[in-house]
């Protein structure tokens, strides 16, 4: 009688995930992700011991307390070396077949793989993938032989795919192990569906699924989904657009450096989070925010699951981010700030590895970047580029706009309807002078004022007194749909000036600055809206007579429209996101150097 073989299942986990920082642990239908895999193993007919393999980063602490408490074996290694934590895996448990497990796939099936260790067992192989054309609905997991599994670590090693990926070493040399291809029952099969948790709207996915199912926590089944998926193709819209990082790609952080708060406002932030979500869901990258502590801006980069380093008072700001880029291994660092960080301080990042990106930097440390991002505005033509080893990116197709936006323009109808909106914090407090000055206008046009998250508490009964028949409405969820809802906005001028142009709402820009007045009049000239100049020289009666002028001229709004339209199309950040990568993927490509610091010491 033969011995029956030992399967193990080795799930990787790390609390330092790149795109989703923590996930591990991330309640998910109200259980910690870990808790659905480890829970969903437990179902299988075949495995028969469990183990967490994490790292010795006392950060993962709590990840092997936990898989402990659940009853799993424990194996603690590097934490840039997953092939190390399988290796020690295998010596401790001395497994005949091992199942590398993803601990980012809540809806792993027990009896999938348990007919994927079946068929591979019938066919004495070392790994299993599906015949080429078919396509599963489950993901996460792989089983191999020990055999298997120790030559990867013995002729692989070094290699970049095997160390971080494991099994998928299998799938690009074909010929390495013996690998049988089988069939698929009709229940699994199914393609486009996206089960892996990356990102925020990967958890939405799969709660979602959830409250559709009306499954209790770890319960729902893979052929039930099938069914579901079906039923509700829209469903995959929910996380349709995050993209799965290929395994051949470079694993790392991308640092965005940028503040805001009452003083500067929260543009700065909103680009950067619209680059930010390009960079992590259409490139697999993980992003970090390094900013100053202010809860205002950290606020709305922490809801969107983006882990926030804050500045120690006292710390040197070069420093700081050079720290940042070693502990989170870098490989690029985007710079939106007002601060007085040097050319020198961002050579320096360049030489500690890093590919550095400017956004509408007018300082010297533009010429000492990678590439630099423009609005084709009159300040960046003045500029003098002699010397520069950045790129410069000028046109009105590298704005990166703080909304994603996805609108189709208003209908018009017999009651135009005006924005107002003077931006995060309104520092000028411009909002209640321009809801003064539009409330003496004939009532022939309905108003929407917009409050930003930062904007004086009072505001609302004031602006309730004098227009008590505009609607007000406090840092709103849906902005991008007010926007695109207006005929007419009335605003600081910013980005939400691009937003708008870009949805084809012709606005009157009030500006913070002369510099603000200058950019203000790049799009006046471009067709785009009207500048009424720096807001301390504008009075009520030219606001109110610039909107009536407008809203009496429909033609004109028209033009305006689709001259917005024709200039921005809302492209910027993608366009950004996917320079970053080719200069990352460039840099990998290149014969590695003797790093910048080293050369000058």
């Amino acid at each position: 009688m033969s011995k029956k073989p030992h399967i193990a299942a080795v799930v990787q986990a790390r609390m330092r995930s790149t795109r989703l920082p923590g996930k591990v642990l991330k309640e998910i239908v109200g259980r910690p992700l870990l808790w659905h895999i480890l829970h969903r193993l437990q179902k299988s007919e075949l495995i028969q011991t469990i183990c967490v393999a994490t790292t010795t980063d006392t950060a993962d602490d709590p990840i092997a307390a936990y898989a402990q408490a659940q009853g799993a074996k424990v194996v603690r290694g590097p934490e840039d070396d997953v092939l190390a934590r399988f290796a020690l895996a295998a010596h401790l448990l001395d497994p005949d077949i091992i199942v590398r497990v993803n601990a980012d796939a809540p809806l792993v099936d027990a009896s999938f793989i348990d007919h994927l260790i079946r068929e591979m067992m019938r066919s004495q192989a070392d790994f299993v993938m599906l015949k080429p054309g078919l396509s599963a609905i489950h993901d996460g997991a792989d089983p191999m032989s020990r055999w298997a599994l120790d030559k990867l670590v013995l002729m692989a090693h070094k290699d970049p795919v095997a160390r971080e990926h494991v099994s998928a070493y299998f799938k690009l040399h074909p010929d390495f192990v013996k690998i049988v291809h089988i069939d698929l029952p009709l229940k699994w099969q199914f393609t486009g569906a996206r089960l892996s948790v990356d990102t925020p709207a990967d958890v939405t996915f799969i709660e979602t699924v959830y409250e559709r199912l009306h499954a209790q926590a770890g319960e729902a089944t893979l052929t039930d989904l099938v069914a579901l998926l079906n039923r509700e193709p829209a469903l995959l819209e929910l996380n349709g657009h995050v993209h799965q990082k290929p395994v051949t790609a470079q694993s790392g952080a991308i640092v965005v450096r940028c503040d805001g708060g009452g003083v500067i406002g929260l543009g700065h932030v909103k680009r950067c989070l619209s680059l930010a979500r390009r960079l992590r869901d259409s490139h697999g990258f993980g992003v970090r925010f390094a900013m100053s502590a202010d809860k205002i801006a950290t606020a709305p980069v922490m809801a969107e699951g983006f882990a926030v380093d804050l500045k120690p008072h006292g710390v040197d700001e070069c420093d700081w981010l050079l720290g940042l880029i070693d502990k989170h291994h870098a490989l690029a660092a985007v710079l939106d700030v007002r601060t007085n960080l040097s050319a020198t301080s961002v050579m320096r990042l360049r030489g500690a590895g890093a590919i550095v990106g400017v956004v509408d930097d007018a300082t010297p440390r533009r010429l000492a970047a990678d590439f630099s991002v423009y609005p084709p505005v009159p300040q960046v033509f003045a500029l003098n580029w002699e010397g520069a080893e950045s790129e410069p990116l000028v046109g009105w197709e590298w704005v990166i706009l703080g909304q994603d936006l996805g609108f189709p323009m208003r209908p018009g109808t017999a009651r135009p309807r005006v924005l107002v909106s003077m931006g995060g914090t309104d520092p000028l407090g411009l909002t209640l002078p321009a809801v003064e000055a539009i409330a003496r206008l004939p009532a022939t046009f309905d108003a929407t004022v917009v409050l930003g998250p930062g904007a004086a508490p009072h505001l609302e009964s004031e602006i309730g007194k004098v227009a008590p028949r505009f609607e007000i409405i406090r840092a709103p969820n849906d902005l991008p749909r007010l926007m695109a809802e207006a005929d007419l906005g009335v605003i600081s001028f910013g980005v939400t000036a691009y937003e708008l142009a870009a949805l084809g709402v012709p606005a009157l820009y009030l500006c913070l600055t002369p510099d603000h007045a200058l950019s203000a009049g790049a799009f006046e000239r471009a067709g785009m809206g009207v500048s009424l100049g720096v807001a301390g020289e504008v009075n009520d009666m030219m606001i109110a007579g610039a909107v009536q002028s407008l809203l009496g001229d429909a033609e004109r709004r028209r033009a305006m429209s689709a001259a917005g339209r024709m200039n921005l199309d809302g492209r910027g950040a993608q366009r950004v996101a996917e320079r970053i990568a080719r200069l990352i993927e460039e840099k990998r490509a290149m014969p590695e150097s003797v790093p910048l610091l080293q050369a000058a010491s």
